[in-house]
């Protein structure tokens, strides 16, 4: 076997893999042999039939695709093993030609993870909530001007943010380029599970097109952009992931699967690459929720001198409103007192 690999651009490569033609006839052999076990003519016997005319009833086109896809499964893993290569993709194989005299040459194009560069996320975290303290803030005072303020529901909120705002101030703090094909894969779950849904509610995708007043390509513009999104998302995140060497316990992962609450799911969650998959949920969740907590900080009494400090803008949030009530309290009685010394 041969290899060349080939660096594309959007962390795409192409690997280039020629196999032997005493190799390809080794594995049709096999598949000629595995036919002959398995294929029944009239007048023998299961398995004793001519070569030859399981070859004729099988047809060649058969034999040959089943032969190619043996070649593939087995020198492809061997490939990326020999050049040290993970794929995050399912490849994109081509074969020029199959001719069983001759070698046999394959391409497969796969996307790898990408390489991340990020910038100061956690002032950009910083100044995004300081500019959503200020807005909230700004907001509160304009409806207790206008009496539409609700003092014992909204006059001493605190400002939160959520994981999905973290994630998008931290998207527009990272570059990172996308294999297309991974956008592309993802495009495709996300529609495949939009005609799922639709099927379920007995809804014709024409009539749904309608509602939202869009053609079929235009929804499918809008998911490029959410998979785009997504995987950009995903990626950052397993960097960020590694940078801040964020990790979760046996026993965090287990009290993930004891609380699915279901014995046949619970048990399915067993499997070594179940755990692993779940592993990787919590340790994204867990980053998420101490970037959040070092951004707004927590809500108890027990805080260190860093995390009153990311109390300040709420400490004086309230104390602005608490003036502003104040002092339109006082300007009603005043406003009263007149009113009565007039009468």
């Amino acid at each position: 076997m041969k290899t060349q690999i080939e660096k594309l651009p959007k962390a795409t490569m192409k690997l280039t893999v020629t196999v032997e033609n005493s190799v390809v006839k080794e594995f049709y052999e096999k598949e000629v042999k595995r036919a002959v076990e398995n294929t029944e003519l009239q007048g023998f016997r299961k398995g004793t039939a001519p070569k030859d005319m399981v070859i004729e009833k099988v047809g060649n086109s058969k034999l040959y695709g089943d032969t190619i896809n043996e070649v593939l499964q087995t020198h492809y893993p061997q490939a990326l093993k020999e050049h040290k290569v993970v794929p995050v993709s399912n490849p994109k194989v081509e074969i020029k030609e199959f001719d069983i005299e001759k070698d046999l040459e394959f391409t497969a194009e796969f996307a790898v993870k990408p390489e991340v560069k990020i910038g100061d996320y956690r002032k950009a975290l910083k100044d995004y909530y300081k500019e959503k303290t200020e807005k909230v803030k700004q907001d509160k005072l304009e409806k207790l001007k206008k009496g539409e303020l609700d003092v014992e529901k909204e006059g001493h909120s605190h400002v939160h943010i959520g994981a999905n705002e973290v994630i998008d101030v931290i998207l527009k703090e990272s570059q990172v380029e996308i294999a297309d094909m991974l956008i592309e894969e993802e495009t495709d779950r996300l529609m495949t599970k939009l005609l799922e849904q639709l099927e379920t509610i007995k809804l014709p995708i024409d009539k749904y097109l309608k509602a939202q007043e869009k053609t079929a390509d235009q929804i499918r513009e809008d998911y490029v952009k959410i998979a785009d999104n997504n995987i950009k998302a995903e990626f950052v995140l397993s960097h960020l992931v590694e940078v801040e060497k964020i990790d979760v316990s046996d026993e965090e992962i287990e009290e993930m699967i004891s609380a699915a609450g279901d014995p046949v799911v619970a048990e399915q969650m067993q499997d070594p690459m179940q755990k692993l998959y779940i592993k990787t949920i919590l340790q994204k969740n867990k980053l998420l929720n101490n970037l959040i907590e070092e951004t707004q900080g927590p809500h108890d009494h027990n805080h260190t001198h860093e995390e009153h400090e990311g109390h300040e803008d709420h400490e004086d949030l309230d104390k602005e409103i608490e003036d502003e009530i104040e002092e339109k309290v006082e300007e009603d009685e005043e406003k009263q007192d007149k009113e009565e010394k007039d009468e």
